[in-house]
């Protein structure tokens, strides 16, 4: 059909190609190749167990109950890829975990077949699998398994064995869970067994077991190495669980065919260790059972031979096996050397093998030293003397231990190898000891035993650097005190004569040796500590073994061995008793030893590596005898001097050592001539280090109980150590110093201490003196919990002085207030701090009277003015301060009196200089002069002056927050306080150390608390006034303010009775009309949970009850000041003429406007109107109407062409709201205006130009600055509205009223607001006090002033009689280039904009004459342009940038050390040369020539181009 040319079948390892009728040619094939033991007579092979047949061997066609399904899966089990075979089980075992009982019993049959083939596959994870099917199929089937156990239990045991650990242990634990009896099992299918194993041993090959599966080489090997070591140990495993069965016939029968081929012998010598090691192992357990010993006769020999050859194998796997057949031949024939050729074959490889350090395999071989030279006698040494052999033996063994080995040992080899050393040394002494009939001969050959074996390798490794000298010390203490204890406890010393004999020559030998090489003047220090190890060693020798594999027998030697090995035996503390000797001969070695070190300690400079020797000898003898004896005078005093002496000559690490020695000696004096030795002699002692290891001493148990003790604590001496101490504690932070002031305020059971009142006063003074330092180490923590912990201790029964302990409090109570947690200072220790000095008020410990009262204050004061406190910190020192009132009055049980104290108290804390009257009132009338400038809104209470420094407001309100903080803290309570959890009964519980947070809440408030809320309120009022119009407030300020209001608005939402007074409170100073803040204030009263509920609606039910408080009480100034503030959160449409307000008459012009330009504002602010809503503007433009009339008949009624100063504040204000209302109006409705209105704007506004004109130096009056700001607004409005209605067609009376402003008032207002502002700017000298309202006055001229046309200031500047000239002019807009406010700037340069075309003009008249003019040119070309204005300028400006010039070269390498430029700076220098640049643009040619000209001759330009390189960002000059 076009396709492509069908390629031949894919083959994988094979001649032929894969196809399904060949998987059921082999499946179906019906001959069996699988070959038996037993041969035909034609010669076929037959199985060679019931149903057991080849991996081929599978049937042509299945039952027809077996599903499709599992007959396609059962056929990929005979495919040779190892994936398949694995897919195929893992889809066999989801089907058998599937399927019931009875579908599974139609698998059976053929599953030995499968199971046979897969268990044994060359690949792991086939067996790993098929195990697991195997596995489920046991779990699910049971007993319906049971008549192909014999079939499976070969295959099964010998996956036990698998060399793939997890193959072997599923077969394993499946083996175990499915039969609990093993024996019964292996014997019910011995036949089968013994079968399969005998076949696999003696018959099978790699090729064998490999046919039809095309595996490599190596595959085959594996595969064959692997079946082997699986058979021999099913094999032993086999013995091993049948060994208690009567009937070993069958077993018998089937070893004898196995050992009478010669092939089973091969694997004795197989290179694969573990091949090696399985055959052994089964020899092992055949050797083991008795019943099969005849089985092996006739093979004994060749066995022997073999075993003994192997003898020196070094292999961990094989050795354990070669030695348990070693000792099971010795034990089961007494012959066992007869086939050996002892000399040649057995001496030299032991003798290797010992010397070689068992080829690093002691741990399998030296457990079976023990018993083999056990059952070496003379007669099998074949002539050899048995004494040789044993001298040989242990010179070969102690070579392996004493000699250097590279690599070095492991610990757990050199522990055995001494185990098993010492083992055999004891064993060949307590023969000979036992032997009755020795000779002299044999005597001498156990002392050259313990010469050779025992003396001579400790001298050598006395002297050594080996590592494991502690092994060999140890066992020969044990060895020791075994010799000492057998000499003591017979009553027969003849039977012991030899260890008597041996232990003289001991301990003759080891004295020796140690004072030989101590008498030498320099000590080798490696040998010294050696001495020390084996001294300490034979202290506490013990006699007993604490693992046997020998069983020793006082009276006859017996040897009992284990059946194969044992584990290697150590000397332990723990047994029969310590040895006599102890008291003897090694008391006798180490007084010895303790005198020469002394003396060499008192003659060297290094007496220090002397000391630590000559304590660790001490603490073994500590009676009075063994220290008398460390001089030659025999007593103890003298001893005492003699360490004393050698004490005074030091002052390192060592004389600790000393100290405790004498303290040792000292015990054993009487208690009398004790403390006299130690304050006559040990208190004398100058060195730093031993006075305070003495007074450690004297402060610890039992001592401190001592009166005599008590009394050299108290001596001055002794304080004088102790402040020492305390000072270089604080300095050193020295733990052992730190633990011994702790010590000494041990309470006795009377409730003393152990040190006087003024040494308690240096000490916590020395230890309080950090708290007063920030926390920049650990010591802080340190000596606040020290502090903490002591305070009950020095405050209780006079134990300190009343100064210091109020000292110390101060510090402590400082310390809360001001620290924080952090690095240096854990959450635990500020908390141990805080509850230290809070406990010490409670318990009346520390008594608050009106001295430290004040200094507590003084402290608040002092720490509130920290700029550095947030508002976490406020919150932590109102919590402290709260506590402090708290505890401080709790013990006041008169009611009456405590509430005084408390309020006193308070007083005391609340107030500050930071916090006056006085300030709070400056701080409301600034806040309320900036937000009338900013807002717009009404100041409806007279203040003549708003100044106020700015560096005082944060104080301020961190003084009120702190404050009011704390009092919350004392009066509200605190609500679903958290209960402790619920008991088991399930009822709600206190536990013990619950406290209740609101137990200690104040229930009655004096006038002061309520006073200070209230002043507290306003101040956050007036403080969100402040956040709101302050454009440059920092974060720290902010996060202030915010959390003042927070706490504000908390307090107002607290159910309290406190609450509903300072609502009432609040209401009353609204209706008194005398403080702006007080109406502004009653916006927190949302929050009040009578309005809170209504959340959304809380604004406006509270603006409906204040409208009829205020209405109903004639207090409508407070209601319009109130008003104005709530006005943004209130919904539009909330006021309307029918409004409240409007039913009223108000006296004061004010008030009206303002109503009118509320409701303006606020329904007017959405796109959408009413029809109704035209009343509103009806009702205002006739308001209008009526004032303008009532100007008419009375000229001086809105302040036209006067001075404001001297004007009434409520007039003006009057006049300031009426501007304002037509401002509103001529914003938002300009055409609804009639030609009356229209001629009072102009008319009003070209009047009110010269009432500021006139009134424009009292820019610092209040009333002042408000019309001025009011006036200049007007002016923008009209000139937007006026500039608008000209871009676009108007009727006709716009057109007149536009024309007429042009023609008749334009110039003249342009002007007079040109000469306020050159007047309120030019030469003003402003107070730091006055430099924030200055500037808010400036900011809010800004958008006026921009709108000004200064073609008609350029005229009235230019003109011959004008007082402002030009140059003024000039030099005024230059200088506020570099102003500090921005609009000012900014607006300088739109000014100068605008008259560089009237001066560009003028440069081109003289320009073109002074071309007609060549000389005069020449000689007045820099004098006469306009550019020459900037000349003054220009240079300043370069004498600023001339710095940051000198320092840039343009190296890319010298950039990043370039000092910043200062921005305000550089952006007026580029602000002028944007002036400049433009005046150059607007020029022609010929003018712009002279301009440049200039420009280059003074060098502007070069300056400004290198300043614009160095001005670039880093990234952009090195692009």
């Amino acid at each position: 059909m076009g396709g492509k040319t069908k390629q031949a079948p894919r083959t994988k390892n094979n001649a032929k190609p894969s196809s399904s009728s060949r998987s059921a040619e082999l499946l179906g094939s019906t001959t069996p190749v699988f070959v038996g033991f037993s041969a035909q007579a034609d010669g076929n092979l037959v199985p060679f167990a019931p149903g057991f047949a080849s991996a081929e061997q599978m049937p042509e066609t299945f039952d027809v109950n077996i599903s499709p399904q599992t007959q396609i899966i059962l056929r990929k089990l005979s495919k040779k890829d190892p994936m398949t075979k694995k897919k195929a089980l893992q889809e066999l075992h989801e089907l058998i975990t599937e399927s019931d009982l009875d579908t599974l019993k139609n698998i059976l049959p053929l599953w030995p077949k499968f199971y046979h083939n897969l268990a044994t596959d060359i690949e792991h994870a086939v067996r790993e699998q098929t195990q697991l099917v195997l596995q489920l199929l046991m779990s699910k089937c049971k007993r319906a398994m049971a008549p192909y156990l014999k079939q499976l239990v070969p295959v099964w045991l010998a996956s036990r064995f698998d060399n793939y650990a997890p193959a072997a242990s599923i077969a394993s634990n499946s083996f175990r869970e499915t039969f609990a009896r093993t024996c019964e099992v292996c014997l019910h299918c011995q036949s089968e067994i013994i079968e399969y194993t005998t076949r696999n041993l003696t018959f099978h090959t790699p090729a064998t077991l490999s046919i039809g599966k095309n595996l490599k080489p190596e595959e085959s090997e594996q595969k064959y190495q692997r079946v082997v070591i699986s058979s021999l140990k099913e094999l032993s495993f086999f013995m091993e669980h049948t060994a208690p069965a009567e009937d070993v016939e069958q077993l018998r029968q089937g070893l004898v065919t196995l050992l009478a081929h010669q092939k089973f012998w091969t694997f004795a010598k197989h290179k694969q260790p573990a091949i090696k090691a399985a055959w052994f192992e089964c020899i092992y357990h055949m050797l083991q059972c008795s019943k099969l010993l005849e089985v092996l006769t006739p093979q004994k020999s060749q066995l022997i031979t073999t075993s003994f050859q192997f003898i020196d194998d070094a292999d961990p796997l094989v050795a354990p096996h070669v030695w348990g057949c070693v000792l099971l031949l010795q034990s089961n024939y007494n012959d066992w050397y007869a086939p050996l050729n002892i000399r040649k074959a057995l001496l030299p490889k032991l003798s290797t093998l010992l010397s070689n350090a068992f080829n690093r395999n002691a741990q399998a071989i030296c457990p079976n030293l023990l018993p083999f030279l056990s059952k070496i006698t003379p007669d099998s040494l074949q002539g050899l003397d048995i004494y040789e052999f044993y001298q040989r033996f242990f010179d070969n063994l102690k070579a392996a231990i004493v000699g250097p080995h590279d690599p070095p040992l492991s610990k757990s080899d050199t522990s055995i190898m001494h185990s098993s050393y010492f083992e055999c040394l004891r064993f060949m002494l307590q023969q000979i000891n036992n032997d009755a009939g020795r000779t002299e001969l044999v005597e001498q050959f156990a002392f050259g035993l313990l010469e050779q074996q025992l003396l001579q390798p400790i001298g050598q490794l006395l002297l050594s650097e080996n590592a494991h000298a502690k092994y060999f010390f140890q066992h020969t203490s044990a060895l020791v005190a075994f010799w000492d204890r057998q000499c003591n406890n017979e009553s027969n010393k003849s039977s012991c004569s030899l260890y008597v004999k041996l232990l003289n020559v001991f301990w003759t030998r080891i004295f020796e040796m140690v004072t030989q090489h101590l008498a030498a003047e320099d000590v080798n220090e490696q040998w010294l500590s050696h001495v020390l190890l084996l001294v300490q060693d034979l202290h506490v020798a013990n006699p007993s073994l604490e693992t046997q594999c020998v069983k020793f027998l006082e009276a006859d030697v017996e040897v009992t061995t284990s059946e194969k090995t044992s584990q290697p035996s150590t000397p332990s503390k723990k047994g029969d008793g310590y040895a006599a000797f102890i008291q003897k001969e090694l008391k006798q070695l180490v007084v010895k030893l303790v005198r020469i070190c002394l003396d060499k300690a008192n003659s060297s400079n290094n007496s220090a590596r002397y000391i630590h020797q000559i304590r660790t000898l001490t603490k073994m003898f500590a009676d009075a005898e063994f220290y008398k004896s460390l001089t030659d005078m025999a007593e103890l005093e003298a001893t005492l001097d003699k360490f004393v002496v050698l004490l005074e000559q030091m002052n390192n690490e060592a004389c600790e050592a000393v100290v405790e020695i004498l303290f040792e000696m000292l015990a054993l004096l009487e208690p009398a001539q004790r403390f006299d030795y130690i304050a006559q002699k040990l208190l004398k002692l100058q060195q730093h280090r031993v006075q305070n290891l003495l007074l450690h001493r004297l402060l610890s148990y039992p001592l401190c109980t001592e009166p005599a003790v008590r009394q050299m604590l108290a001596s001055p001496e002794t304080c004088a150590i102790i402040s020492r101490i305390a000072e270089e504690v604080v300095v050193d932070n020295n733990r052992d110093k730190l633990n011994l002031l702790h010590k000494c305020f041990f309470q006795t059971d009377t409730g003393d201490i152990l040190i006087n009142a003024g040494t308690v006063d240096k000490i916590v003074l020395a230890m309080s003196a950090p708290l007063e330092q920030p926390p920049s180490n650990d010591m802080v923590e340190v000596c606040g919990s020290f502090i903490a912990q002591i305070m009950p201790v020095i405050c209780s029964q006079a134990n300190s002085s009343l100064a210091v302990r109020q000292q110390v409090f101060l510090r402590l109570y400082k310390f809360s207030l001001e620290q924080r947690v952090g690095d240096h200072l854990s959450e635990d220790t500020l908390w141990e701090i805080t509850t230290c000095w809070q406990d010490a008020l409670s318990s009346k410990d520390i008594e608050i009277d009106d001295v430290l009262l004040r200094s507590c204050a003084e402290i608040v004061e002092e720490l509130a003015n920290n700029a550095e406190l947030n508002a976490g910190s406020l919150e932590s020192m109102a919590e402290a301060m709260a506590k402090f009132v708290i505890c401080s009055t709790e013990n006041i049980e008169d009611e009456p009196q405590r509430l005084t104290r408390i309020d006193e108290t308070i007083a005391a804390l609340l107030s500050s200089e930071l916090k006056t009257d006085e300030t709070v009132l400056q701080f409301e009338r600034h806040c309320v002069y900036l937000e009338t400038l900013q807002e717009s809104i009404s100041a409806g209470v007279a203040f003549d002056h708003a100044d106020l420094n700015e560096h005082k407001i944060l104080p301020l309100l961190r003084r009120v927050a702190l404050n009011f903080t704390t009092i919350c803290k004392l009066v509200c309570r605190v609500e679903n306080p958290q209960l402790a959890p619920q008991t088991n009964e399930g009822e709600d519980e206190l536990t013990e150390d619950y406290c209740d947070p609101n137990a200690n809440v104040l229930k009655q408030w004096s006038e002061s608390i309520i006073t200070e809320i209230l002043q507290s309120v306003k101040v956050a009022s007036t403080a969100e006034t402040w956040m709101e119009v302050n454009s440059q407030l920092t974060g720290s300020g902010e996060e202030l303010v915010l959390c003042l209001s927070e706490q504000i608005r908390s307090f107002m939402a607290n159910s309290s009775e406190l609450v509903d007074i300072i609502k009432e409170r609040m209401k009353q100073a609204a209706v008194q009309q005398d403080s702006v803040m007080s109406c502004r204030q009653l916006g927190y009263l949302i929050y009040y949970s009578q309005y809170a509920a209504f959340e959304e609606s809380a604004t406006i039910l509270l603006h409906e009850d204040l409208a009829e408080l205020f209405v109903s009480q004639g207090a409508l100034k407070a209601y319009v000041m109130t008003l104005q503030h709530m006005l943004p959160k209130l919904s539009q449409k909330a006021l309307n003429l029918n409004s409240a307000i409007m039913r009223t008459e108000p006296p004061d012009m004010w008030v009206k406007a303002a109503v009118f330009r509320c409701l303006l504002l606020n329904n007017f602010q959405s796109d959408l109107n009413e029809q109704t809503d035209r009343n509103i503007i009806a009702s205002a433009l006739q308001f209008l109407t009526r004032v303008g009339e009532q100007q008419n008949a009375q000229k001086e009624l809105l302040h036209y062409n006067v001075e404001l100063l001297t004007q009434p504040y409520e007039s003006v204000l009057n006049t300031v709201e009426i501007i304002q209302l037509l401002n509103e109006i001529l914003q938002r409705f300009p055409h609804e205006l009639t030609i009356k209105n229209w001629d009072a704007i102009r008319i009003g506004l070209s009047s009110w130009v010269l009432t500021v004109s006139k009134s424009i130096i009292h820019y610092s009056d209040p009333k002042t600055s408000f019309f001025i700001v009011a006036v200049f607004q007007l002016f923008a409005t009209l000139i937007n509205f006026i500039r608008s209605e000209k871009q676009k067609s108007s009727t006709e009376m716009l057109k007149n009223v536009v024309d007429e402003w042009e023609s008749l008032f334009a110039r003249e207002v342009n002007v007079v607001l040109f000469k306020a502002y050159y007047q309120l700017t030019h030469d003003t000298t402003v107070q730091p006090e006055s430099r924030v309202c200055y500037e808010a006055l400036l900011e809010r001229l800004m958008p006026a002033l921009e709108l000004l046309d200064y073609s008609f200031v350029y005229g009235f500047c230019k003109a011959p009689n004008s007082k402002v000239s030009l140059d003024h002019l000039c030099n005024l807009l230059l200088k506020q280039l570099h102003s500090s406010q921005h609009s000012v700037r900014m607006n300088a340069v739109q000014a100068l904009r605008q008259l560089t075309p009237h001066f560009v003009a003028d440069d081109i008249m003289v320009n073109d004459k002074q071309n007609d003019n060549l000389e005069a040119a020449s000689s007045t070309i820099c004098k006469w342009h306009f550019l020459n204005r900037f000349e003054d300028y220009l240079t300043r400006y370069d004498a600023l940038m001339r710095k940051y010039l000198e320092e840039f070269s343009f190296k890319l390498t010298d950039l990043e050390d370039l000092e910043p430029i200062d921005r305000h700076d550089a952006f007026s220098y580029l602000l002028i040369w944007d002036c400049i640049i433009n005046v150059c643009a607007k020029s022609p040619v010929a003018l712009r020539s002279v301009y440049t000209s200039w420009l280059n001759e003074n060098r502007y330009e070069e300056n400004f181009l290198h300043f614009l390189f160095r001005a670039m960002p880093l990234a952009s000059i090195e692009g």
